[in-house]
């Protein structure tokens, strides 16, 4: 489901509206909220939603471990599961991202040096959006850890990582800057509509005009 699309367009009208007149109703407006991003999500390809899934599971697992072994003085377990996140989120990333790669230079290696060896491989689908998502989660552990900020709740963090509006394309957001949001009601009078649509047209135009004038 691509930004510039009649199908988005429509997706996201449909969500516009229905959080709008969930606004007194919070727990459930998140709720919503955030099937609505895994249904954006798994649009791409329903297999990424396991990955979603389980890279929010296991980093709010360790995020709330570094925050309790604190609390109970054991800085070494805290230590080891802040390594534990950098070395999962980075294997990760790094799996999807250059597995491939690294495979394919295997090969030219094996075959420089006269071995008679090919690793056989199948390429692995990149799921979209997947750095964003990783770098989110990992610099919400490392935030924690530091005590910057307390640990979310599990349905606030997954709202945090899945938020369709900057789940494939970006930006990175930091987790201070966007659950306070969260446990926050906005008030309808104080929202800008005209700027807001202003805003989504100008950027719609750099894309579809600008953007893809340029790259062709």
């Amino acid at each position: 489901m691509l930004f510039p699309t009649i199908t988005y367009a429509v997706f996201f009208t449909i969500v516009l509206a229905v959080s709008w007149a969930m606004l007194g109703h919070a727990r459930a407006r998140k709720v919503f909220l955030l099937a609505a991003s895994y249904m954006f999500y798994g649009w791409w390809d329903e297999r990424f939603l396991l990955l979603l899934g389980g890279s929010t599971l296991i980093n709010f697992v360790l995020a709330k471990g570094t925050y309790l072994a604190e609390e109970r003085f054991r800085f070494r377990l805290k230590k080891t599961l802040v390594i534990t996140a950098v070395t999962v989120n980075l294997a990760l990333l790094g799996v999807f991202k250059y597995y491939g790669f690294f495979v394919e230079s295997a090969n030219e290696l094996f075959h420089s040096l006269g071995w008679d060896a090919t690793i056989n491989y199948s390429q692995l689908v990149l799921p979209v959006g997947i750095s964003f998502f990783t770098f989110q989660a990992l610099s919400y552990v490392i935030d924690v850890s530091r005590r910057d900020i307390p640990p979310a709740g599990l349905l606030d963090f997954a709202l945090y990582l899945s938020f369709f509006p900057q789940l494939v394309a970006g930006p990175i957001v930091r987790a201070k800057d966007f659950l306070p949001q969260l446990a926050k009601s906005p008030d309808p009078r104080k929202i800008e509509i005209g700027r807001g649509f202003l805003l989504i047209a100008g950027g719609l135009f750099k894309k579809v005009v600008i953007a893809n004038y340029l790259a062709t």
